[in-house]
């Protein structure tokens, strides 16, 4: 050994430990960007629940838009109540019931079996949910409680809507409130958070109780792990609720059998390199896809309202430069909510697929784009384009819209689908906003449904 030793230069004893630091480097950046691809997946599975989870009790809770619009209609009558909630509970095992509230206080209550303790509460008093049905009635608008505790045991969610009659004496009064409750956690099954178990990944998610002031726990698989601060955060928006979505991986990089293969084999460095090298590739294309999911619309497939924003304040800082023109166009689907309550909602997804797809193909200039700005309102921005070309655009989609003839018998404009649409034409200023142009969009376009819808209207920004 002394012998061998006394046969080394300083020269392979140096190369050796610049090789041995080298290959260390390698291998660290190798495992770092391993962690990071392990962070973007379970970031682009929170992503994916998360839109699940607000899509699922979004859609469940919105049947009790059809109970109060029922009411409104009736002018308060809840007399065929017993006919109507059994057709509003039988769509959806996790609906547990529905029931209708005058001035706060349940009267009835759909089935009435096993609820019969319901009857009678108020809802304006103390208990579980109720701070939500105040929040309802002063909001104006559908609420999400829970989870809470219920009687008989278990958890569920409850939607509060306000329901507000016009009466004699006073217009828009306050009449009560409807409410449907959904099975928890049956209710999170369709969203398929247990895929992140299925993954190796352990999560929580929780709320900050309105009762109480305190985290509550809603769904999580931790059991007796302990995971570490190093997780994913998503807040999950509901109505007025949010709810907050934490996700660890419990594979450490040293506990990874390939981690430990990768260290051993060390010096093929040409192996390393290429590792390294297969990693980038896939940081970047996952990169990819995530600025394109960042500013593509799920549904559609054509930009959302986030890359509209961004692009639209673009726009106005280099038009107002050069004092140029721009054209704005707002468009929103004539009766949509009679749409999906005749064919549903999956129909009503391919229907606004439809018209994002006649906008971008009736757009003929590379600058020009459509972006989903919510719900079933798109909107069509058109850079340096004067009154009379932004009417020529408008005229057209308005054309290509009805030919692409997609039925709608619920309608009581045409038997086929049309828009509304309000055009606004400007010179930008260096003091313009986009908010400018989409408040007048939205203007004119709510002038043309007061016109009779399946038209247009063009304003000037003002």
């Amino acid at each position: 050994m002394k012998r061998l030793l006394r046969g080394l230069s300083w020269k392979s004893v140096l190369s050796f430990f610049i090789s041995l630091t080298l290959c260390g480097l390698l291998i660290s950046a190798a495992i770092v960007n391993k962690i990071n691809i392990e962070r973007m997946q379970i970031e682009q599975l929170v992503l994916e629940i998360s839109v699940r989870i607000n899509e699922v009790i979004s859609r469940l809770l919105y049947e009790v838009q059809t109970l109060s619009a029922i009411v409104v209609h009736e002018n308060g009558s809840v007399e065929n109540f017993e006919k109507i909630a059994p057709v509003i509970i039988a769509g959806d095992p996790t609906l547990l019931n529905v029931l209708v509230a005058p001035d706060g206080i349940v009267s009835k209550v759909y089935p009435l079996e096993g609820n019969e303790s319901i009857i009678g509460w108020d809802y304006f008093s103390e208990g579980p949910g109720n701070k939500e049905a105040q929040t309802a009635r002063d909001l104006g608008n559908l609420v999400l409680a829970g989870p809470f505790d219920r009687d008989g045991g278990g958890l569920a969610l409850a939607g509060r809507m306000p329901v507000f009659i016009d009466t004699i004496d006073e217009k828009q009064k306050f009449w009560g409130l409807v409410s449907a409750t959904l099975k928890f956690p049956e209710v999170l099954e369709d969203a398929e958070i247990n895929v992140l178990k299925d993954h190796g990944f352990v999560y929580d998610l929780w709320r900050i109780n309105p009762d109480t002031g305190e985290k509550q726990i809603i769904a999580e698989n931790i059991g007796n792990i302990n995971p570490d601060s190093n997780f994913i955060q998503r807040t999950i928006h509901i109505l007025n609720a949010d709810w907050h979505l934490n996700v660890w991986s419990v594979n450490k990089w040293y506990g990874r059998p390939e981690n430990v293969i990768l260290i051993a084999v060390g010096f093929l460095i040409s192996f390393l390199v290429s590792f390294i090298m297969q990693n980038n590739f896939e940081l970047r294309k996952m990169k990819t896809v995530f600025e394109k999911m960042a500013q593509v619309d799920q549904v559609t497939g054509i930009y959302n309202r986030r890359y509209m924003d961004e692009r639209l304040k673009r726009l106005i800082i280099s038009l107002s430069r050069s004092s140029g023109s721009l054209s704005l166009l707002m468009i929103d689907v004539d009766h949509f909510k009679n749409y999906n309550d005749t064919y549903g909602h999956s129909r009503g997804d391919s229907c606004l697929r439809a018209i994002a797809d006649v906008l971008a193909k009736s757009l003929l200039r590379t600058d020009d784009f459509a972006a989903r700005y919510g719900g079933e309102e798109f909107a069509v921005i058109l850079p340096n384009t004067s009154v009379d070309g932004a009417n020529k655009v408008a005229n057209r989609l308005l054309e290509n819209i009805r030919n692409r003839n997609i039925l709608h018998e619920s309608s009581p404009v045409a038997d086929r689908v049309t828009v509304s649409i309000g055009a606004v034409n400007g010179t930008v200023q260096r003091t313009s906003t986009g908010d400018d142009f989409i408040e007048q969009a939205d203007k004119a376009m709510y002038m043309s449904k007061q016109k009779g819808r399946n038209r247009y209207v063009y304003l000037d920004l003002f």
